[in-house]
């Protein structure tokens, strides 16, 4: 969408390789008879040691505060991958932060600036050492594995959990009997790097055992044995939850999963703030556009997977971005202008909105449903805006929902500076707000009682970004996939006569809670 005089590389070609190397189906659909040698070139390009990364033509020239860079306090999250799927989107991130670094990307101190502290652990052994953080990372061998990353150390065969979250719960359980401290005698991960942070970021799936068994009661002890008990307001704990499709392998004869993913979602919703769940037919048939460049990725996750993180990995680099201004130089060129977005925005206004009862045992978590759009358009209007709004909301959203049937959302919109100076006009005089509450989209308008349907919107300026992107959240809509394995569970609940069963029954009423906030027609 730029004329050629516009460009900073010396022909089409040079331009293709620079500004659309992540693109080969787009670049195959416009430029066919081109295709081969824009990508053969950036092969050759690569295999000699040359990589160009078209989001990044110059070299950083600055170095950020190292006391700034160095100190946890303040950073945004403190990430903790469990199990097989947390194990792979924890490298993903790791693997992400790595490409912009080695490519001189300004934007690495998103997750220089973002990150507290990480660490992955699993009942696998197996799973673990197969991961870039044992491999490189660490440079850790079986042994170190074992106490550093181990959940049940010395109660199991480090075989995983199966399908069985019961086992992955009772295997944390183990590792904190008995006033045991696995965060103080073992793990990686620092109690104080923990306390340091803004909030906590869990990143599992619910299909299996140790996902679905082990996080909720993870989250419980950190609770109870790592963070201060004495704040007004505690330090807010989300889960980013891999769920299964409606219509994937598991869903169709995955009686199991469906069981698990339920008994997932609900002790989560007792144990967290804030639940994202991302559904990887979603994710894999997000745009490639917003598929962001992660070398070496299929080195170390499943190939069933290396495509589906990236979108992923995409969102919560979107979602750490805007704390990052506290960390930089005040001299450095790379500033992000524009709101700081903590983690409780995203959740504490719409617990506002949950029914008064003074008898509830706990507040279920908030779900966030994904969405993360772009556009290339090189001025803005409101038809530019309905559009990228269109491509978040429907074709970019990561989980399956119907955003007519969210309570709200919370926005941000962000880009570099000379295309947001348009759309921060129409981001300040409400006009983005006004296309995001439209029928189509959120259908603000169609809501009975007092309460009103709430959009939260911020902006940013990002230096060395050519686009701009529209990333989301939005509250607690009905979706699909849960539904299906709701009915599921209840039916199970109802006429099984299994441990299964029995096991469902025993958490019920957390089912009931967190299912009793989805939809509209829930709000207070």
């Amino acid at each position: 969408m730029e004329r050629s005089n516009e460009w900073q590389e010396r022909s089409l070609i040079d331009h293709l390789r620079a500004a659309h190397r992540d693109e080969p189906a787009s670049v195959e659909q416009v430029y066919p008879e081109l295709k081969e040698e824009v990508f053969s070139a950036v092969d050759n390009e690569e295999r000699d040691g040359e990589s160009v990364d078209s989001e990044s033509p110059d070299p950083i020239t600055e170095t950020p505060s190292d006391a700034l860079m160095d100190d946890t306090y303040g950073k945004k999250w403190y990430l903790i991958g469990v199990g097989g799927a947390g194990n792979n989107i924890l490298d993903a991130i790791l693997l992400r932060q790595e490409t912009l670094e080695e490519n001189n990307e300004r934007r690495a101190r998103i997750w220089n600036g973002g990150l507290a502290g990480y660490g992955p652990l699993n009942t696998n052994i197996s799973e673990l050492e197969q991961t870039y953080y044992a491999q490189e990372e660490k440079n850790y061998s079986r042994n170190d594995l074992l106490p550093n990353c181990i959940i049940g150390w010395g109660k199991h065969d480090y075989a995983g959990a199966g399908y069985r979250w019961d086992i992955g719960k009772e295997l944390i359980e183990a590792d904190f009997a008995d006033d045991g401290d696995p965060f103080q005698e073992r793990w990686d991960m620092k109690k104080s790097d923990i306390q340091d942070s803004q909030a906590l970021m869990f990143v599992h799936s619910v299909t299996k055992g140790t996902g679905c068994g082990s996080t909720p009661t993870l989250a419980e002890k950190i609770r109870d044995r790592v963070l201060e008990d004495d704040f007004v307001v505690p330090k807010p704990l989300f889960s980013s939850i891999v769920i299964p499709s409606e219509g994937s392998e598991y869903s169709e004869f995955g009686g199991r999963a469906k069981v698990n993913g339920i008994v997932g979602l609900a002790r989560a919703s007792r144990a967290v703030d804030a639940i994202i769940p991302f559904d990887n037919n979603r994710l894999a048939d997000v745009q490639a556009d917003i598929r962001p460049r992660i070398d070496r990725l299929g080195e170390y996750n499943p190939p069933q997977y290396e495509e589906i993180n990236k979108p992923l990995v995409a969102f919560l680099e979107a979602f750490t971005m805007s704390s990052v201004p506290q960390f930089l130089d005040r001299d450095a060129t790379m500033s992000i202008m524009g709101d700081v977005f903590d983690p409780a925005d995203s959740f504490r206004p719409v617990q506002d909105k949950y029914q008064h009862d003074p008898d509830r045992e706990f507040t279920p978590a908030v779900v966030l449903a994904p969405v993360l759009g772009r556009s290339r358009a090189n001025s803005f209007d409101r038809s530019k805006l309905e559009i990228l709004v269109r491509n978040a909301l429907f074709q970019n959203k990561l989980a399956e929902f119907d955003p007519t049937t969210a309570w709200g959302g919370t926005f941000l919109i962000y880009g570099p500076e000379e295309k947001m100076e348009d759309v921060s006009e129409l981001a300040s005089d409400g006009t983005l707000s006004s296309i995001l509450a439209d029928e189509q989209f959120l259908d603000a308008g169609r809501k009975d009682g007092i309460e009103s349907i709430d959009i939260h919107l911020k902006q940013l300026v990002t230096p060395y970004l050519d686009d701009v992107y529209l990333w989301g959240t939005l509250w607690n809509p009905e979706m699909p996939s849960l539904d299906g394995m709701y009915e599921h569970a209840r039916t199970l609940k109802q006429e099984g006569n299994t441990e299964q069963a029995e096991n469902v029954r025993e958490v019920w009423s957390d089912v009931e809670a967190l299912f009793s906030c989805l939809g509209r027609e829930n709000m207070a």
